[in-house]
């Protein structure tokens, strides 16, 4: 008996110590390969904690083998947007400008029903006063009502690469953006986004 519980003790501290070395969120907030891998890891701290026969380095082991995979994932995650795209996806446009994009809701497969229920829980309550909605790819639901369209910003740049989908769907182009750049003589653009009042935020490459 006294030797089950050390075992759990010992597994119940390796996973809360590799889930700190991830440096991971609460649930609702964990990407796909987030929640994949957390997933896998107390299923993995459960078989040798409820078999004795097991050896403890049968558990150890997977469990250190997901969380490197994870920080290297990770780590080309923030070095190419084409990976972090593969493993994350990209968020999308449920309502833009007052509009709902059916199609792209079809591709997400999310019903109206859904979206209604995420505006509630944002505590909004007609569909009318959105402007913008954008289903984030943990899952959740970020809004932009009628009274904060005017605070409304467009992301043109992210780490380097000019975000064709966002243009788009702003008063801007590609054109603007290389004018800005060349007016400004800047080199390496790390973030550019300009709102609806077109106050500029712009952060370089380091």
């Amino acid at each position: 008996m006294l030797i089950s519980v050390l075992r759990t003790i010992i597994l119940y501290s390796l996973v809360v110590i590799a889930l700190r070395i991830m440096g991971k969120r609460q649930i609702g907030e964990l990407q796909p390969s987030e929640l994949v891998v957390a997933i896998m890891i107390s299923d993995l701290a459960t078989v040798p904690m409820s078999d004795n026969a097991i050896p403890l380095l049968y558990g150890i082991a997977p469990i250190f083998t997901l969380v490197l995979c994870e920080l290297l994932v990770s780590f080309f995650c923030m070095k190419s947007q084409w990976i972090r795209l593969g493993v994350t996806g990209r968020p999308t446009y449920i309502i833009n400008n007052g509009k709902i994009n059916q199609k792209e809701m079809k591709k997400a497969r999310y019903s109206i029903s859904d979206l209604l229920e995420e505006l509630r829980m944002q505590n909004v309550f007609d569909i009318s006063n959105v402007n913008c909605a954008i289903l984030e790819t943990n899952g959740k639901i970020s809004v932009v009502t009628n009274e904060d369209s005017s605070e409304k910003a467009y992301v043109l740049v992210c780490d380097g690469n000019i975000q064709k989908r966002i243009l788009d769907m702003s008063p801007y182009s590609k054109k603007d953006i290389k004018e800005f750049i060349g007016k400004h003589r800047i080199k390496d653009v790390f973030l550019l986004s300009v709102n609806t009042n077109k106050k500029i935020y712009l952060a370089l490459k380091e």
